[in-house]
């Protein structure tokens, strides 16, 4: 901007070397979104994929977004809800450990606001956990507690599966986690466990001195404008719902109203969109809602999962994407973003019959059309 702008004369006369360049051209078959460019193609191919991962990987049903500067450059559904229902881009699902990032955001934006510290211990708060004095926030939200994770306990499964409408409340969980030895030593190491937020959220309630559901509600949920994502406090999913199927228990049977209690820290267990996945993991992505500190804090590894992947507070990274990817209950999900060029890739499935798979599907999809929109920053799987 030239000084004669701001002293609010005629741009006549501003030097022309003084006014912003043009962004550049983008390649033969690409297009231009805000300052990254595409390939001219993504709405066509993302659209293919989706539907071909229904026979490739059994689904009933599968979904994709593309977001790029925070704009809207595909959104597909294909397959079927139910029998005879068409899935739609507009239906509610359980999006699972997506919710664990508003976790580890909340705690930081409490860093932010100088009422805790990431190395506080826990025995501030719950002394009268095993270890409480040698585990810090920091551990519970890189999940290197060594807390051991009460989904890998047999009994817990066999309860659970027993009867999937079960409801868990928190104590019970953390419980059941506590009464094993630890995995690890704090601090020592990765040790994914459930019930690193199932605490992680009770804390943040004695923080607030607030129903979790309402700070995430209040904190997360209203600045990101997720206005189609809610916490229930049953297992209830709001209309239009995407039905989710799943053979655990050796039969193929309908699982949307399976309890989910156990997934997360109550007030965080959460239904949503696909277009609300894309603004979460864009809003997320991009640090909206901390300090540029503590969002570094946030994506800075701790772990190292796999060769090309690691951990770190509340998502992985790879390559520079952040990604989460839930799955359980016939539900998969996967976001990814990549700040770099600011793209947003959101994906869902339902498990159809004959699919047996551990695999989260929707994570093969994702990459898929990651590595046709961001070719120069491949994912290979999370």
């Amino acid at each position: 901007m030239c000084l004669q702008l701001l002293l609010g004369a005629s741009l006549t006369g501003c030097v022309a070397g003084e006014a912003e360049s043009a962004p550049k051209p983008c390649p033969s078959g690409q297009i231009a979104q805000g300052d990254t460019c595409i390939p001219g193609d993504t709405a066509d191919f993302t659209k293919k994929q989706v539907e071909d991962s229904l026979k490739k990987y059994k689904l009933n049903a599968a979904m994709a977004g593309v977001w790029v500067d925070g704009k809207r450059v595909s959104f597909v559904a294909s397959g079927e809800s139910m029998t005879g229902v068409p899935a739609s881009t507009d239906m509610h699902f359980r999006i699972g450990s997506v919710a664990i990032p508003y976790l580890t955001t909340e705690i930081l934006k409490l860093v932010d606001e100088g009422k805790v510290k990431l190395d506080d211990k826990i025995s501030r708060w719950r002394p009268d956990l095993p270890h409480a004095d040698e585990i810090t926030l920091k551990m519970l939200a890189s999940t290197t507690s060594g807390y051991s994770d009460y989904v890998r306990n047999p009994d817990f499964v066999a309860e659970l599966y027993k009867n999937p409408f079960q409801h868990w409340t928190a104590e019970e969980l953390v419980k059941i986690s506590v009464s094993k030895p630890l995995v690890k030593p704090p601090g020592a190491g990765f040790v994914y466990s459930h019930a690193n937020w199932v605490i992680l959220g009770d804390i943040i309630s004695k923080v607030e001195k607030k129903p979790l559901a309402e700070v995430m509600r209040n904190e997360i949920l209203k600045p990101l404008g997720l206005t189609q994502t809610d916490n229930p406090s049953t297992a209830e999913i709001a209309s239009p719902v995407l039905h989710a199927f799943d053979n655990e228990r050796r039969v193929f049977e309908d699982s949307t109203y399976w309890d989910p209690s156990w997934t997360l820290a109550p007030g965080a267990v959460m239904t949503g969109t696909l277009e609300d996945l894309g603004k979460s993991v864009t809003g997320l992505g991009e640090g909206k809602l901390l300090t540029p500190e503590s969002f570094k804090e946030q994506i800075t590894p701790v772990s190292k999962l796999s060769p090309n992947t690691s951990y770190a507070l509340g998502l992985a990274v790879q390559n520079t994407w952040l990604l989460q990817n839930p799955s359980f209950a016939g539900y998969q999900a996967t976001v990814a973003y990549l700040p770099s060029k600011k793209i947003a890739i959101a994906t869902v499935g339902t498990q159809g019959i004959g699919n047996t798979a551990l695999e989260n599907s929707s994570t093969e999809l994702l990459v898929s059309i990651a590595n046709h929109v961001a070719p120069d920053t491949p994912l290979s799987g999370v």
